[in-house]
C-alpha cells in the first residue's frame, strides 16, 4: 500500500491560476481580433527605422526633431510620388500593349517551346486561361478599384503612424526597457540600436542597388529592343531584394520575352543578365554595404513567405527588416552575454 500511495500524483491547480490561464487567452483572442491593426502600426514602425537615420543626420545639424522629421518623411513623400508619376504610365501602356497581343505573343513562343524544351505542351490553354482572367478582372473592377483605395488608405495611415513613431523615437526605447528585465535593460537596449541601425543600412544599401540593378535592365532591354522594358527592369529591381530565387526568375522573364523577338535576342538577353548581376553582386554591394554583415538567405526568405502571407507584396518587403532587426538584436545581446562572461 505504501509504494501505490508514493506513486499517487498529486496536481494542485489554484484559482489564481485558472484565471491567468483564461486572461492569456483571452489575450490572445483579442490580439486575433485587432491583428490588421497590429500589422498596420508593426509595419509603421519599420518605416519609422528606415527613416530614422537619414532623421538623426539632420537632427545632428542643430535642427528639432519634429523638423528634421518633417524634412525626411516630405522628401520620402516626394520621391515615391515621383517614382510612380514616371513608372505608372508607361507601365500601363506597356501591359494595355500585352492584353491586347497576348496571344500572338504565345503563338511565336509556342514553335519554339515545342521544338527545343517539351513538344506537349499546349500552349491554348495558357491563351484561354489567360483570356478567362482578363474578364474575370473587367468583371470584378469595381471591388478592384475598391481594393485599390484600401491600400491607398492604408499606406497613408501607415506613414502617419511612422511618422509620430519618428518623432517620439525616446519613447520606443522606453516601451523596451519597460517590458525588459531591469538587470538586462541596459543590454537590450544597445543591442536593439545596434540592430536597428545594421538592418536599417542594409535595407537601405539593397533598395539602392537594386534601384542600379533595375537601370542597368532598361538600358540593356532599350538596347536589345525587348518588349515591356519599363516593367522588366522594375520587376528585376525588386526581386533582386530576394536571394537567389529573384535574380534567377527575373533572368527566366526577361529571357522568355526576348524570345517572342528571337533566340537571338533571347541569348543576348541571357548575357545581358548575367553580366548586369555580376556587376551588381561585384562592385554595387561591395562598395554600398561595406563591412556591414549582411543578413542570412534563409532568414531574408522565411520572412518574405511570412510577411507576404500576412500582408502581401508590402509585407513580403517589410518582413526583412523586421525579421532583420530582431536577429540583430538577439545576435547583439547574445554577444554582449559572452563578452561579460569571458
Amino acid at each position: 500500500m505504501a509504494k501505490e500511495e508514493s506513486k499517487i500524483l498529486k496536481i494542485d491547480i489554484t484559482w489564481q491560476g485558472i484565471f491567468r490561464v483564461i486572461l492569456a487567452l483571452f489575450s490572445f483572442y483579442i490580439i486575433y481580433l485587432i491583428k490588421d491593426v497590429i500589422i498596420l502600426i508593426v509595419l509603421s514602425l519599420v518605416i519609422s527605422i528606415l527613416l530614422n537615420p537619414a532623421i538623426d543626420i539632420i537632427e545632428k545639424k542643430n535642427v528639432k526633431r519634429p523638423l528634421a522629421t518633417l524634412i525626411v518623411y516630405i522628401s520620402a513623400a516626394l520621391l515615391i510620388a515621383s517614382f510612380f508619376l514616371l513608372t505608372i504610365p508607361p507601365i500601363f501602356i506597356e501591359l494595355t500593349s500585352f492584353s491586347k497581343n497576348y496571344s500572338e505573343y504565345f503563338n511565336n513562343l509556342a514553335p519554339y517551346f515545342n521544338n527545343y524544351l517539351y513538344s506537349g505542351f499546349d500552349f491554348s490553354q495558357i491563351d484561354s486561361s489567360f483570356q478567362d482572367g482578363l474578364m474575370k478582372l473587367t468583371s470584378e473592377l469595381w471591388a478592384i478599384t475598391t481594393a485599390i483605395f484600401n491600400i491607398v488608405f492604408s499606406i497613408i495611415t501607415i506613414f502617419t503612424l511612422a511618422f509620430f513613431f519618428s518623432m517620439e523615437e525616446k519613447e520606443i526605447v522606453g516601451f523596451i526597457k519597460l517590458f525588459s528585465p531591469k538587470k538586462l535593460e541596459d543590454n537590450i537596449v544597445k543591442s536593439w540600436e545596434r540592430g536597428r541601425i545594421t538592418v536599417s543600412q542594409w535595407f537601405a544599401s539593397r533598395i539602392f542597388v537594386s534601384f542600379l540593378l533595375a537601370i542597368m535592365t532598361f538600358i540593356g532591354c532599350l538596347l536589345l529592343k525587348i518588349k515591356f522594358a519599363v516593367s522588366l527592369s522594375l520587376l528585376a529591381g525588386f526581386l533582386n531584394i530576394i536571394p537567389v530565387v529573384g535574380p534567377i526568375t527575373s533572368a527566366i522573364l526577361i529571357c522568355l520575352v526576348a524570345a517572342m523577338n528571337s533566340w537571338t535576342i533571347a541569348f543576348l538577353a541571357l548575357i545581358m543578365v548575367f553580366v548586369t548581376q555580376q556587376i551588381e553582386g561585384n562592385i554595387f554591394t561591395p562598395l554600398t554595404t561595406n563591412k556591414m554583415v549582411g543578413l542570412p538567405n534563409f532568414l531574408i526568405l522565411a520572412s518574405i513567405l511570412v510577411g507576404g502571407k500576412l500582408v502581401g507584396i508590402v509585407g513580403m518587403v517589410l518582413a526583412i527588416p523586421i525579421a532583420g532587426i530582431m536577429y540583430e538584436t538577439f545576435k547583439n545581446y547574445i554577444m554582449a552575454k559572452k563578452a561579460k562572461i569571458n
